[in-house]
């Protein structure tokens, strides 16, 4: 409960493409996910190859050092599943590669951390609703001024509170996946 409500209020401090903290951008902040029609590629579900997106970076603000990336998914629930939480990526990066290995350090990115999602080992969860449904999944991208000095394979929440302190920039995407009505069994 107490990470929904912290959510919440984050979420509407922050907005789409909002600045956190006193410390304002002076260049936007501005990255690109896959699926701009709103919904999301099959490969990075469990319908596909269950890869991590690649996530391009157009524009990163001066204060920024690294990026974070979190994903949940976006329903009303008291717990949401994580499928996703990645810290410490440099910030001149132009891209988060897709396909991330399920490690809980990324070497190919300058050391990059993941937290543990909801099920299995440190990485990328594939989304995964119940077939023949379709569930909303929402991604957040956060410029962070500073490195953060959280082991690789931490839980979600003490990633979270930490991406959150070190947020000076973010911004939001919400994708939607229909998952076939045949498609094997199996859920998030």
């Amino acid at each position: 409960m107490r990470r929904r409500s912290f959510l919440a209020a984050v979420g509407t401090a922050m907005g789409t493409a909002g600045c956190v903290g006193s410390s304002r951008p002076r260049q936007p902040f501005r990255v690109s996910l896959p699926g701009s029609d709103g919904t999301f590629p099959v490969r990075h579900t469990c319908d596909g190859a269950g890869e991590s997106p690649a996530i391009a970076v157009e524009s990163v603000p001066e204060p920024v050092v690294a990026l974070a990336v979190t994903a949940e998914s976006n329903r009303d629930a008291i717990i949401e599943p994580v499928h996703w939480t990645l810290w410490n990526v440099p910030a001149d990066r132009e891209e988060i590669p897709a396909g991330l290995p399920r490690t809980a350090t990324v070497e190919t990115l300058g050391g990059a951390r993941q937290g543990q999602p909801s099920n299995g080992s440190p990485g990328y969860e594939p989304l995964c609703p119940p077939p023949g449904g379709t569930a909303e999944y929402r991604f957040q991208v956060y410029g962070l001024d500073a490195s953060l000095e959280l082991p690789g394979g931490a839980a979600h929440d003490d990633a979270l509170d930490a991406i959150t302190a070190a947020a000076v920039a973010s911004q939001r995407f919400v994708r939607a996946y229909e998952r076939p009505a045949d498609a094997e069994s199996g859920s998030e």
